[in-house]
């Protein structure tokens, strides 16, 4: 079958990918060492990403605790999105941190 006519599996939209980014960075962080988490996007759809984390930290974190969403206005390019995750532990110190870049 020639390259052109081969199907492609669909790609993850950048609300599923967000989500599951922060699912795993979730899980990477032992829980006895997180207090706070913090989380940033950048991208002309904030808000729906956003809504898209919230979500998986809802089913991810035990319960709440300590979070920041924070919607940086404007998008890196047209059609990109940035996620960046971050864990603090006691007295505030980051203890990890990821930094997503998904495309459309």
């Amino acid at each position: 079958m020639p390259a052109s006519s081969r199907l492609q599996p669909p790609q993850a939209s950048p609300f599923q990918s967000a989500a599951d980014a922060t699912r795993s960075f979730v899980a990477s962080v032992p829980p006895d060492t997180r207090c706070r988490l913090e989380v940033k996007v950048s991208s002309r759809e904030g808000m729906l990403l956003l809504c898209a984390v919230e979500a998986a930290l809802a089913d991810a974190l035990p319960k709440r605790g300590g979070q920041e969403l924070v919607w940086l206005s404007g998008a890196p390019a047209p059609g990109a999105h940035r996620l960046r995750l971050q864990a603090f532990g006691p007295d505030n110190a980051l203890i990890a941190e990821a930094t997503h870049e998904f495309v459309e």
